[in-house]
């Protein structure tokens, strides 16, 4: 069966070669202005997990290490990216179901194998874009999955939603 350990060890594997840096559950990519976050989340329910994407803005507030719930902007993985199937013989399966490890019936090492490509081929592009100023905008100006901070939309020039 799958482990926090074997999961934080796969994604490590895929970020530590672009410049990540780990500390605990969460991997950073830092900018002078901008602070990504990607954290590893255990639910307290069993073995489900959940990607979270953050960006922190430091030209709102410095933090040397922000947690993924303190970010200014925050989405989880499985909102910007809910395709795939939920029945492993129709196709790819998607990230929130190989992320139920109670639920979604997969050969460990398959598994594995997927979410590290899920890493690399998903989250590593967007977390490096989302390290700049421009980057983000653009994140935010493609997807409206996103919850943003009344802070952080003063700060990007976004319209404040109702």
């Amino acid at each position: 069966m799958i482990t926090t350990r074997m999961l934080t060890q796969a994604i490590q594997a895929e970020l530590k070669p672009h410049g990540f840096q780990r500390k605990g559950a969460n991997w950073y990519l830092f900018s002078e202005t901008m602070i990504t976050v990607l954290n590893l989340q255990k639910s307290q329910y069993g073995a489900t997990y959940f990607l979270n994407l953050g960006f922190w803005l430091q030209q709102i507030e410095h933090n040397d290490f922000p947690r993924e719930y303190q970010c200014h902007v925050r989405t989880r993985a499985s909102s910007l990216w809910p395709e795939g199937s939920h029945r492993p013989e129709a196709g790819a399966p998607r990230i929130a179901d190989l992320l139920n490890i109670d639920e979604y019936s997969c050969d460990d090492g398959k598994r594995l194998e997927q979410i590290s490509q899920f890493v690399a081929e998903k989250l590593v592009p967007v977390l490096k874009a989302g390290v700049t100023l421009e980057g983000l905008n653009q994140l935010l100006a493609e997807h409206d999955e996103f919850q943003i901070t009344l802070a952080a939309r003063n700060a990007l020039k976004l319209p404040v939603s109702d």
